[in-house]
Protein backbone atom coordinates (compact mmCIF):
# COMPACT_ATOMS: atom_id res chain seq x y z
CA UNK A 1 0.00 0.00 0.00
CA UNK A 2 1.45 3.57 -0.81
CA UNK A 3 2.47 5.84 1.54
CA UNK A 4 -0.39 8.09 2.06
CA UNK A 5 0.50 11.79 2.08
CA UNK A 6 -0.50 13.82 4.97
CA UNK A 7 -1.57 17.18 5.70
CA UNK A 8 1.22 20.17 5.89
CA UNK A 9 0.51 22.97 8.13
CA UNK A 10 2.39 26.40 8.52
CA UNK A 11 0.74 28.65 11.82
CA UNK A 12 2.09 32.33 12.96
CA UNK A 13 1.01 35.22 14.06
CA UNK A 14 0.65 38.61 12.25
CA UNK A 15 0.12 41.95 14.50
CA UNK A 16 -2.12 43.07 12.39
CA UNK A 17 -6.31 42.34 12.72
CA UNK A 18 -7.73 40.17 10.12
CA UNK A 19 -9.09 42.25 7.19
CA UNK A 20 -5.24 43.92 7.03
CA UNK A 21 -4.21 40.51 6.58
CA UNK A 22 -6.84 39.60 4.25
CA UNK A 23 -5.74 42.35 1.98
CA UNK A 24 -2.52 41.39 2.23
CA UNK A 25 -3.14 37.71 1.20
CA UNK A 26 -5.58 38.54 -2.27
CA UNK A 27 -2.82 41.85 -2.99
CA UNK A 28 -0.58 40.18 -5.59
CA UNK A 29 2.78 42.08 -5.02
CA UNK A 30 2.40 40.81 -0.88
CA UNK A 31 1.44 36.99 -2.09
CA UNK A 32 3.98 36.96 -4.15
CA UNK A 33 6.56 38.13 -1.11
CA UNK A 34 4.82 35.96 1.76
CA UNK A 35 5.21 32.74 -0.43
CA UNK A 36 8.25 33.93 -2.56
CA UNK A 37 6.59 33.65 -6.13
CA UNK A 38 5.11 35.42 -8.49
CA UNK A 39 1.39 34.61 -7.49
CA UNK A 40 -1.82 36.10 -8.73
CA UNK A 41 -5.01 34.54 -7.42
CA UNK A 42 -9.07 36.01 -8.07
CA UNK A 43 -10.40 36.04 -4.65
CA UNK A 44 -13.61 34.70 -6.29
CA UNK A 45 -15.16 31.29 -5.92
CA UNK A 46 -13.81 29.87 -9.19
CA UNK A 47 -11.39 32.34 -9.67
CA UNK A 48 -8.00 31.57 -11.20
CA UNK A 49 -4.43 30.73 -8.98
CA UNK A 50 -0.90 31.25 -10.18
CA UNK A 51 2.10 31.31 -8.83
CA UNK A 52 5.19 31.29 -10.58
CA UNK A 53 8.09 29.63 -8.16
CA UNK A 54 12.00 30.72 -8.80
CA UNK A 55 12.70 26.90 -9.84
CA UNK A 56 10.52 27.44 -12.88
CA UNK A 57 7.91 25.10 -11.41
CA UNK A 58 4.56 26.84 -12.18
CA UNK A 59 1.08 25.83 -9.84
CA UNK A 60 -2.51 26.67 -11.38
CA UNK A 61 -5.36 26.07 -9.82
CA UNK A 62 -8.94 27.28 -8.73
CA UNK A 63 -10.80 29.14 -5.71
CA UNK A 64 -13.42 26.84 -4.04
CA UNK A 65 -13.85 29.24 -0.70
CA UNK A 66 -13.73 32.96 -0.01
CA UNK A 67 -15.01 34.01 3.24
CA UNK A 68 -13.81 37.60 3.46
CA UNK A 69 -11.02 37.95 6.52
CA UNK A 70 -12.01 34.52 7.91
CA UNK A 71 -11.20 32.19 4.86
CA UNK A 72 -9.61 31.36 1.69
CA UNK A 73 -9.21 27.97 -0.05
CA UNK A 74 -8.06 26.60 -3.29
CA UNK A 75 -6.91 23.73 -5.48
CA UNK A 76 -4.05 23.70 -7.62
CA UNK A 77 -1.42 21.42 -9.11
CA UNK A 78 2.19 21.84 -9.88
CA UNK A 79 3.23 22.07 -14.19
CA UNK A 80 6.78 21.32 -14.76
CA UNK A 81 7.60 22.16 -18.57
CA UNK A 82 5.95 22.14 -21.54
CA UNK A 83 3.72 20.40 -24.83
CA UNK A 84 4.92 16.68 -24.82
CA UNK A 85 7.24 17.65 -22.00
CA UNK A 86 4.48 18.39 -19.59
CA UNK A 87 4.25 17.15 -16.19
CA UNK A 88 1.74 17.35 -13.58
CA UNK A 89 2.20 16.89 -9.70
CA UNK A 90 -0.39 15.60 -7.72
CA UNK A 91 -3.87 17.98 -7.01
CA UNK A 92 -3.69 19.72 -3.60
CA UNK A 93 -6.09 21.73 -1.63
CA UNK A 94 -4.74 25.38 0.43
CA UNK A 95 -6.61 26.70 3.22
CA UNK A 96 -5.76 29.62 4.88
CA UNK A 97 -7.29 30.31 8.05
CA UNK A 98 -7.57 34.02 9.59
CA UNK A 99 -8.42 33.92 13.66
CA UNK A 100 -8.39 36.99 15.55
CA UNK A 101 -6.41 36.83 19.15
CA UNK A 102 -4.75 39.00 21.52
CA UNK A 103 -1.81 40.63 19.37
CA UNK A 104 -3.40 40.03 15.96
CA UNK A 105 -4.02 37.02 13.66
CA UNK A 106 -3.09 33.80 13.78
CA UNK A 107 -2.80 32.89 10.19
CA UNK A 108 -2.81 28.98 9.43
CA UNK A 109 -2.30 27.51 6.12
CA UNK A 110 -3.13 24.28 5.32
CA UNK A 111 -1.79 21.98 2.29
CA UNK A 112 -4.40 18.87 2.14
CA UNK A 113 -3.71 16.01 -1.14
CA UNK A 114 -7.43 15.93 -2.76
CA UNK A 115 -8.67 12.75 -2.17
CA UNK A 116 -11.20 11.84 -5.56
CA UNK A 117 -13.58 8.89 -4.98
CA UNK A 118 -12.60 5.28 -5.98
CA UNK A 119 -13.95 4.71 -9.51
CA UNK A 120 -13.89 8.39 -10.60
CA UNK A 121 -12.31 9.50 -14.32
Amino acid sequence: MPDKKLDEVHEETIGAPPADVWGFMVDPAALSAWFGADAWLDPEIGGGVLFRFADGSIRRGTVLEVERSRRLMWRWREQRGVGFGLALGEPTRVTIELDPVDDGTRVRITESPLVEARGAA
